[in-house]
């Protein structure tokens, strides 16, 4: 595994060699569909502005994500919720997912209905990128995330309350994208991994 260059504080810039497999399905005359999981950064918003895209930010990345652990939830129950917050047209297929660090703070049986509500959305050349903890032991940065750059990701502490974090081991990670495979994985500082992710054939 690969280890990218260490955090820059001064301009919030990490690099990543995984994202460039993202976009390798760009082209002049595709409009790409690109579904974000956390809030608008700029960083963001300018990169894909210079791309043929529909971007949607979801805002899902919060302190409120606890919502979707609550264990009185059932499985249908927690699916509903996901499909009210992404608000998914049957009719849209989504190309890149950028996940950012969200299964950090959602539970395993969360992250199995996070997956099923969007799976209607995915396509078989569907990516997406996913930001873990290396060892699930050690403490988690609380961070936005955006692309800066094909091979930059832009970063930026939040202040607010940090969301309970649900470690889950590389393996078991694995086990519960069931509708993804980890492609490629590469180290980033601060105890994370980030995780370039393939539709399971």
């Amino acid at each position: 595994m690969p280890e990218t260059d260490q955090l820059k504080p001064e301009t919030n810039i990490l690099s990543s060699s995984l994202l460039v497999g993202l976009f390798n399905q760009i082209t002049d005359d595709k409009t790409l569909v690109v579904l974000d999981m956390g809030l608008a950064s700029a960083a963001s918003v300018n990169f894909f502005g210079q791309t043929k895209c529909r971007l949607q930010f979801t805002g899902l990345i919060e302190p409120e994500i606890e919502k979707y652990n609550d264990q009185e939830l059932t499985h249908d129950e927690r699916v509903a919720l996901f499909k009210q917050e992404l608000k998914p047209q049957a009719d849209t297929k989504i190309d890149i997912v950028l996940f950012w660090d969200i299964f950090c703070y959602l539970s395993a049986p969360a992250i199995t209905a996070l997956l099923e509500a969007l799976t209607p959305n995915l396509h078989a050349r569907t990516k997406a990128h996913s930001i873990g903890l290396l060892n699930a032991r050690q403490k988690m940065l609380y961070s936005e995330y955006g692309v800066n750059a094909i091979d930059q990701l832009w970063q930026q502490p939040i202040s607010s309350n940090q969301p309970r974090i649900y470690p889950h081991s590389r393996h078991d990670f694995g086990r519960l994208l069931s509708y993804f495979t980890i492609d490629r994985s590469c180290l980033l500082s601060g105890n994370r991994v980030e995780n370039l992710l393939i539709i399971n054939a």
